[in-house]
C-alpha cells in the first residue's frame, strides 16, 4: 500500500500554534471525523516513522490501525510516539502515550495533553469568519464617498488575503491602498495602509485573491490586526465563531 507521512518538527514549536487544552477533544473530533492516515515517529529526528490511521476519537482514547509497509509486512508499534498529520492546510502534531494492542493490527492510546497546529507561513495566520459573519468586511477607501468592500479570506498580524471582484479596481503588485479599515455593522477600526504583495485567481473565474501587507503601520494598527486575528482564531477553536468580534479590541 502506498501512502505519505510527514516528519515532526525538529525545533521548538511557537506558542501561537498550541491549542488551548480545554478544546483539544473537540478539535480531535473535527480533525478525525473521517479516517485519516498519520505518521508515528519515535523522536523529532526520526524521519522514517510508521504509517497508521486514526479510526475513531473516543472520550478516553484514540483508536488506531497500523498500515502495512511497502513489502506488505505490519510494523511493530511501541508505547510512546509523536503523531503527525496534515489537516486544513496545517500540520497537526501531538504526543501519544500508552499505546496498547486491542486486536491484531489495531491499537488504542491515551488522548493527548498538548496539541499543535503548525502553519507554513512567515506569520501565524487564521482564516476569516467567512459565512459565519457576513457583516465583517474590509473597506478600501478611494475618495470621499467612494469605497470598495472586500472579503477577508485570512489574516495575520502583518497582513491579510482578500477576495475581490476581478475587475473591481487596479490590483497589480505594488499598488498601495490608503486608509483601509475593518468594519462590522458600521463600527470601524483605525485606518491603515496596505500594499499588494501578490495576486492569484480565486476559485471563481470572476474573482481574484489579493495578498496585502501592512504599510508603515502604527502601533495601534498592529495591535488591532493582532487582536482581530486572535479573536477569530480563539472563537474558531471554541466553536463560537459567530461571536468572534466580542474579543476584538476595535469592536465596541
Amino acid at each position: 500500500m502506498s501512502f505519505r507521512i510527514y516528519p515532526p518538527e525538529s525545533s521548538e514549536i511557537s506558542p501561537n500554534y498550541w491549542i488551548d487544552p480545554r478544546f483539544i477533544y473537540k478539535n480531535l473530533e473535527r480533525f478525525f471525523e473521517e479516517e485519516r492516515i498519520c505518521g508515528l515517529f519515535k523522536s523529532p529526528t526520526d524521519k522514517e516513522g510508521i504509517g497508521i490511521s486514526v479510526l475513531a476519537v473516543e472520550p478516553n482514547c484514540l483508536r488506531l490501525k497500523a498500515m502495512p509497509s511497502s513489502d506488505g509486512s505490519l510494523p511493530r508499534v511501541g508505547s510512546t510516539y509523536t503523531l503527525v498529520t496534515f489537516v486544513d492546510g496545517g500540520k497537526v502534531q501531538f504526543d501519544v502515550k500508552n499505546i496498547r494492542a486491542t486486536q491484531e493490527n489495531s491499537y488504542a492510546c491515551d488522548l493527548p495533553e498538548k496539541m499543535a497546529v503548525i502553519q507554513r507561513r512567515k506569520g501565524f495566520r487564521t482564516p476569516g469568519p467567512g459565512n459565519f459573519d457576513r457583516d465583517f468586511k474590509l473597506l478600501i477607501y478611494f475618495a470621499q464617498g467612494k469605497e470598495m468592500i472586500a472579503q477577508v479570506v485570512d489574516i495575520s498580524e502583518d497582513g491579510l488575503q482578500l477576495d475581490l471582484r476581478l475587475d473591481a479596481t487596479e490590483m497589480t503588485v505594488g499598488t498601495i491602498w490608503s486608509r483601509c479599515s475593518f468594519e462590522r455593522l458600521k463600527i470601524r477600526s483605525e485606518p491603515f495602509d496596505l500594499v499588494i504583495r501578490n495576486t492569484r485567481l480565486s476559485h471563481e473565474s470572476s474573482r481574484i485573491r489579493v495578498g496585502c501587507q501592512l504599510l508603515n503601520p502604527t502601533q495601534l494598527n498592529r495591535n488591532e490586526f493582532e487582536s482581530t486575528r486572535n479573536a477569530i482564531h480563539t472563537a474558531r477553536i471554541q466553536r463560537r465563531l459567530k461571536f468572534w468580534f466580542l474579543n476584538a479590541s476595535w469592536y465596541a
